[in-house]
Formats: C-alpha cells, structure tokens, sequence
C-alpha cells in the first residue's frame, strides 16, 4: 500500500507540474487543465483511501 501512496503522490506532482506549465502558455488549454485537477483530485481520494486503511492495521 505505502508503494501505491508513494506512486499516487508522483502522479499528483507530475500533473500539478503540468498545469503549471500549461499556465505558462500563451494560450492554456483549459481542457487539459480541468482533466488534470480533476485526474489529482481522484488521485488524492485514493492516497486519503489507503492512509486510513494503512492507520487501521
């Protein structure tokens, strides 16, 4: 599980450091960038998910 949080928390920085980039642009993609909050918030609800469970034991 803590190998599954680990990757979930990678994912979230490489799509924040994605939306940051695409802010950067003249033009940013406003489609990209809600697929990619709504991509770490579901990310997030998983890492949230597996924290408790891992308290649990």
């Amino acid at each position: 599980m803590r190998k599954s949080v680990e990757s979930y928390q990678a994912r979230i920085r490489e799509h924040q450091a994605k939306i940051e980039e695409e802010l950067r642009r003249p033009e940013p993609r406003w489609e990209l960038i809600r697929y990619w909050e709504k991509e770490i918030r579901t990310y997030q609800g998983r890492v949230e998910r597996l924290l408790r469970r891992m308290g649990r034991r």
